[in-house]
């Protein structure tokens, strides 16, 4: 396996450049999630955390749904929306994307995915419609996230992502971390009681992205997810 310069992804408000490492890739989940940035203030907690697990999972695709209704519920589905929201293949970035959506929001989560699926195809130097070469695939792992209560039942979560790329068997793999934020506001109906993914109205920056262990990741703040996968 060789190493290749970084890969420039142009997708999203917000994206940092890092050196690319070899990496084991996995099948790809997800499409691009709207998000909006906040910053992050200094000197948090910023203990490890393990995310919540979800009472059940939806279709074939096996998408983690039903997240309690807690701050850490409210920032674990926004890890699951981000890593289920991001992929090569448009019927399942569709599919994810009207699944986190709220109900008024499924149109424009559905025109979001298709946009961002060729937008991800794009950025790999792959065909934006049509198959993909044997092997091309997109996938994301949550390594960091961050909360803040905005409203009542609406949580601003920043998710630190490492999202792993190739555009075939026989390419490279490329590696960069992300910071992304989603807006989570809680459903009491859909699912029977739920996170959905909405519109941010007052976006800001992002925190900068970094590795965990590193004294940028402290000083902006994430939390290390305590469970291992062996995909990262």
């Amino acid at each position: 396996m060789m190493e290749d310069p970084a890969l420039r992804w142009d997708l999203g408000p917000v994206r940092r450049r890092h050196r690319v490492r070899r990496v084991a890739i996995a099948v790809a989940a997800v499409l691009a999630v709207a998000v909006a940035a906040w910053m992050l203030r200094p000197g948090s907690d910023a203990e490890p955390v393990t995310l919540a697990e979800p009472a059940g999972y939806h279709g074939a695709a096996g998408f983690p749904i039903g997240f309690p209704r807690t701050e850490l519920g409210a920032a674990s589905a926004a890890a699951a929306t981000l890593e289920a929201a991001w992929t090569l293949d448009e019927v399942q970035a569709t599919a994810a994307a009207q699944l986190y959506a709220a109900p008024e929001q499924q149109e424009a989560a559905r025109a979001g995915a298709v946009n961002a699926t060729k937008g991800w195809r794009r950025t790999l130097g792959l065909p934006e419609e049509g198959s993909l070469p044997a092997g091309a695939a997109m996938r994301s792992s949550t390594i960091g996230v961050r909360w803040q209560e905005r409203a009542q039942d609406q949580i601003l979560v920043s998710v630190l992502v490492q999202v792993t790329a190739t555009k075939g068997d026989q390419g490279p793999l490329y590696s960069s971390p992300y910071a992304m934020n989603l807006l989570m506001t809680w459903h009491p109906t859909l699912r029977g009681g739920d996170w959905v993914n909405t519109p941010d109205a007052r976006p800001v920056a992002a925190p900068p992205a970094a590795a965990p262990g590193t004294p940028q990741f402290t000083a902006a703040g994430w939390r290390p997810i305590t469970r291992t996968d062996p995909a990262q």
